[in-house]
C-alpha cells in the first residue's frame, strides 16, 4: 500500500468518527448562507493563517484565564480566613493537584463571598 492510500485511509477513517450535531450544523449553515462577505474571508484564508486565528483566540483566552486566576489567589492571600477555609477543603488533594484545587476552591468562595456581601465589596465574580 503506498503512503498516498493509506494517508487517504486515516483521513476517511477520522472523518467517519467525527461527530456533527446536526442542528448546530444547521445552523451553521444558516449563519453562512446569511454572511457569504464572511464566509468568503475565511475560506480565502491559508491553513497556516487559520490555525493560526484558532490559536490567538485559545491563548487570548488562556492569558484571561492566568489573569483571573492570579487575582483570585491574591484575594485569597489578603484575606486570611478565606485562605484557611481554602486550605481546609484542599487539605486531603494530592500535592500535584493542589495548585489546581486551591484555585478552583478559591473561585468557589468568591462567588459565595460577592453573593453574600453588597455590592461594591469583596471581589466580582
Amino acid at each position: 500500500m503506498s503512503l498516498k492510500q493509506s494517508i487517504a485511509e486515516k483521513k476517511a477513517r477520522e472523518s467517519a468518527n467525527t461527530r456533527i450535531n446536526p442542528e448546530i450544523d444547521a445552523k451553521l449553515t444558516k449563519y453562512i448562507a446569511d454572511n457569504p462577505k464572511l464566509y468568503d474571508y475565511y475560506n480565502e484564508m491559508t491553513k497556516e493563517q487559520l490555525i493560526r486565528k484558532l490559536m490567538l483566540g485559545k491563548m487570548q483566552r488562556n492569558e484571561y484565564t492566568q489573569q483571573r486566576d492570579q487575582e483570585i489567589i491574591q484575594w485569597v492571600n489578603q484575606n486570611p480566613d478565606i485562605k484557611a477555609k481554602v486550605e481546609e477543603r484542599i487539605k486531603n488533594v494530592p500535592a500535584e493537584n493542589r495548585q489546581r484545587a486551591f484555585v478552583r476552591v478559591a473561585k468557589d468562595e468568591a462567588a459565595r463571598q460577592s453573593m453574600r456581601q453588597p455590592a461594591g465589596n469583596g471581589i466580582s465574580a
